[in-house]
């Protein structure tokens, strides 16, 4: 196999990518190359090495070429070999390669092409989920593929109805290694890594430098950027953010009328107790063991606060009061229903006139608020988080800008 060809066009795309799209530069310099008949087209095994099809290679124009080189560097820097693992490989491909088409398009390259009826991208995913592309950016490779694992049929192994165009790279995260002709070796950190944990730390070092070398060259795209950052910016599970932020928001404060367990010199500690409010969208998509699961976590990290749930959907529903997320989600569970309009507007109005200042306030939602974006919703965020010692949306589905408040994605599943 004569892979003489292959290894002239990389070093030119190498070149081409130094001048117009630097961030892929050094991966593509780093990562191990081979040719092989066993992948139809092109692909990324486990381990970031990219395997291509030697003829169908050879039949490509120069633009197509240097797309799919950087289509596949995009994939291998950014882990999504790695990070699919325990996901439905079609529904963590399709969400990966709309993620990694969208920061190629948008980048706005010339000389980088390919057939647009074969490429999936966050315009044909957010036909697939009914999502906007506005809200797609915003959230994770990982996001995406736990929606299209529900509309596909879900698991490690359901693809029904996660099915691309013909055409196209097609699927082309790998699931095991391949063999195949040596074209680029590939450099020792990346080769020699042996656990899958080093080798992660290994990719992302890498993803870290070709950064900092884009941003010295002066072109990184903010649609690259923001997808190069869920690989250097992790955020933290969500239970960990209620729980510091929970922490943080509680009030204490000293006095000599108190004992102090150290020394009879120094004042002993007043705990002020606060409340939490929860407010809980019971328009239907979230099922009353996830509320309970929900309520127990908040209720563990709050153990010294009172609990106040409020049910909402199209207007707010009373004041629930308990000490155990039980008596609450037996409370709210009756009143979880489908096909009403959800508004929150009503709830944070409700919040707002019977919280304290610094009492914590968490919204539970599927993110499919029709008011969120409405002027008057937004200034009612600002207040309400601005009287709050904590103030945090949680949303299942549709991320949710809400001012002051803290979002995190609520994935009640485990990956």
């Amino acid at each position: 196999m004569d892979v003489s060809k292959i290894r002239e066009d990389l070093r030119d795309i190498r070149i081409f990518c130094g001048r117009y799209f630097p961030f892929v530069v050094i991966p593509l310099s780093y990562m191990r190359i081979i040719a092989t008949p066993i992948v139809p087209t092109a692909g990324v095994s486990p381990r970031g090495t990219l395997a291509v099809n030697i003829e169908w290679w050879n039949k490509l124009k120069i633009e197509n070429k240097r797309f799919v080189a950087i289509h596949e560097c995009l994939h291998a820097v950014l882990c999504h070999p790695l990070r699919s693992r325990g996901f439905n490989p079609a529904a963590f491909n399709l969400a990966a390669d709309g993620k990694v088409n969208h920061g190629i398009v948008n980048a706005h390259i010339s000389g980088v092409d390919y057939d647009y009826n074969h490429m999936i991208t966050l315009k044909s995913l957010a036909t697939i989920t009914g999502l906007r592309v506005e809200d797609l950016e915003k959230m994770s490779t990982e996001e995406i593929a736990r929606i299209l694992e529900k509309l596909g049929g879900g698991g490690e192994g359901g693809e029904e109805g996660l099915k691309r165009p013909d055409g196209g790279i097609g699927d082309d995260l790998l699931r095991r290694e391949v063999e195949g002709e040596v074209v680029q070796e590939g450099h020792r950190s990346i080769t020699t890594a042996k656990s899958q944990e080093e080798l992660r730390k290994a990719w992302k070092r890498l993803c870290e430098k070709a950064k900092a070398f884009a941003k010295q060259a002066g072109t990184l795209p903010a649609g690259l950027e923001r997808i190069v950052d869920e690989v250097l910016e992790v955020k933290p599970p969500w239970q960990v953010t209620v729980r510091f932020g929970l922490r943080n928001s509680q009030k204490f404060d000293a006095s000599f009328a108190y004992l102090n367990r150290r020394s009879d010199d120094l004042p002993g500690p007043i705990n002020y107790r606060y409340t939490v409010w929860c407010l809980i969208d019971t328009s239907g998509s979230i099922g009353e063991d996830d509320l309970r699961y929900f309520l127990g976590i908040v209720k563990h990290e709050a153990r010294r606060a009172s609990l106040r749930a409020i049910a909402w959907d199209a207007e707010a529903y009373e004041v629930l009061k308990a000490e155990n997320p039980q008596q609450v989600a037996r409370r709210v569970a009756p009143m979880m229903r489908g096909g009403g309009g959800t508004i929150i507007l009503p709830v944070l109005k409700k919040v707002h006139r019977f919280m304290n200042h610094g009492d914590a306030v968490i919204i539970l939602t599927d993110g499919e608020i029709s008011d969120a974006e409405e002027s008057e919703t937004l200034e009612w965020f600002r207040r309400v988080s601005a009287k709050a010692g904590f103030a945090m949306i949680g949303y299942t589905y549709k991320p949710v800008v809400a001012p002051g408040f803290t979002t995190c994605h609520l994935n009640f599943s485990g990956k």
